[in-house]
This record gives structure tokens, sequence and C-alpha cells, in this order.
């Protein structure tokens, strides 16, 4: 059984969002662009822990769209996003260039350099910015933040983490969604170290940043995970349990 017509069943099974045309046409892309040859080394084993199609479809992704990928670090997620929104829809890589060109040893250059080498994703863009400053407004129709708000917090302080969260919310048209991520923790841990956060802790900050969270999905729960463990032990690397939240840039 492919992966688009296990995907579609278990849709119709559940009832989640609908088998609709729409949602059948981009789990095809995906599934296409995940067999393409030249695909980077990187991501097939990130395929299952990652659920692009599912995740996408739970935010309302749609052909066409504006999106941007909000630290993408080797570009895994944004290469997914270009085959979600079709050859009509833009994406937006987004990296510092502090991230781009230092951490790892320049791996993420390299790797988003081959990953766009010869127009190979002709809709998606490396754009290099600060978090604070993407220069845009009411721009996009959705962004997508991947296990980073975590660093916002535990990395850069709630100040800056509400900074960086309001310029996403700036650049998103009214009634955008941003679609966050991320590794559940608890309170009492010491969750900076394991790069973790309270989900109470995450909503708190995208609500004082002017987003409505409008519905959460357990795609990535995972019970087994007691949350005791740094996410990249081996124990639990790719499987933590995480969060999935769709915030909402408010109409008015």
């Amino acid at each position: 059984m492919s992966f688009l017509t296990s995907l579609i069943l278990v849709l119709s099974w559940s009832g989640v969002a609908g088998a609709d045309d729409q949602s059948e046409e981009m789990a095809e892309r995906i599934e296409m662009q995940m067999a393409t040859p030249d695909r980077h080394r990187f991501d097939l084993p990130r395929d299952e822990a990652r659920k692009p199609f599912e995740t996408f479809q739970f935010l309302g992704l749609r052909r066409g769209m504006t999106v941007m990928d909000v630290g993408a670090y080797a570009g895994y997620t944004s290469e997914m996003l270009a085959a979600a929104v079709g050859p009509e829809g833009k994406v937006y890589s987004q990296n510092t260039e502090e991230v781009y060109l230092r951490y790892a040893d320049g791996y993420y250059k390299t790797t988003m350099d081959e990953r766009l080498a010869g127009n190979r994703l002709p809709n998606t863009e490396l754009f290099i910015a600060e978090y604070d400053d993407f220069g845009m407004e009411d721009e996009l129709d959705m962004a997508f933040l991947g296990n980073l708000i975590h660093d916002f917090l535990n990395r850069d302080g709630e100040e800056l983490a509400l900074k960086f969260l309001k310029e996403i919310h700036r650049a998103l048209k009214p009634g955008g969604v941003l679609g966050v991520i991320d590794h559940v923790g608890d309170a009492g841990k010491n969750n900076e170290s394991l790069h973790r956060i309270e989900p109470k802790k995450a909503r708190d900050l995208l609500e004082q940043s002017g987003f409505v969270i409008t519905a959460e999905s357990s795609l990535f729960a995972n019970p087994e995970d007691d949350h005791s463990l740094m996410v990249y032990n081996e124990e639990i690397y790719r499987n933590t349990d995480r969060f999935l939240y769709k915030a909402v840039k408010p109409l008015n």
C-alpha cells in the first residue's frame, strides 16, 4: 500500500479534515517529492517522525499559498512545503546568517545549497534574515515553527521570544496561520538543557504575541516519553512527545 493510499484511508477513517480533492493532490505531490531520485540524503530518515502531510493538513495548508519555514536549518520542512503548495505557491526558507554560515561547521549552508542547486525547488527562496527583522507585513498565508520556540524562550529569553513571535505575526496576513511544534517539557525540570518547553509556556508566548490558538493536535504525542531525557538522546531521538498548535493571526 502506498503512502498516499494508506494516508487517505487513515483520514477517511478518523474523519480528520476529510480526504477532499485538494488533500489528495497535496498528499500526492508530497509523496512524489519524497520519491525524487535527487532527494537529499538528510531527509529520508525523518519522514516518519515529521509527518509532513498530516501536519500540513491539520494546519489547513493549500495549493498556491505563500509560506515561510522559520528556522529552516537544513531545509527538510522547506522541501515538503514546496511540494505541498505546488508550483503556484511560494516558500521562504528562512535562516539567520549565523545559523546558515556558522552553525555545525557550515553544514546547514552546504545542505541548503545542495537542496536548492540547479533551481531544483523553483518555488523556494533561501531567505537569510534575523528572527526580528523579516521586513514583511501581511504577506504570508502561513508560517511554520518547528522545534524552535523552546530555543526562543530558553536560549534567547522571554523578551526576545516575544519579539520574534511578533515579527512572525506581522509577516502573516490577517487570518494567517502559524504552525508550532515542539518537545514537551515538565515544570520543575531543566528544560533548557533538555531542549524542551512546557506547553503552557508556549501557549502563553503565542497569546502574548497576538495569536489565537484555534486547534491542538495529538499527532506527535508519545506517552512513553516521560520528558526526562534530552531530545537528542538516542532512546528518544525523533520520537519525543511533542505538541502541535494551530495559531491564527486575527482578522482585526
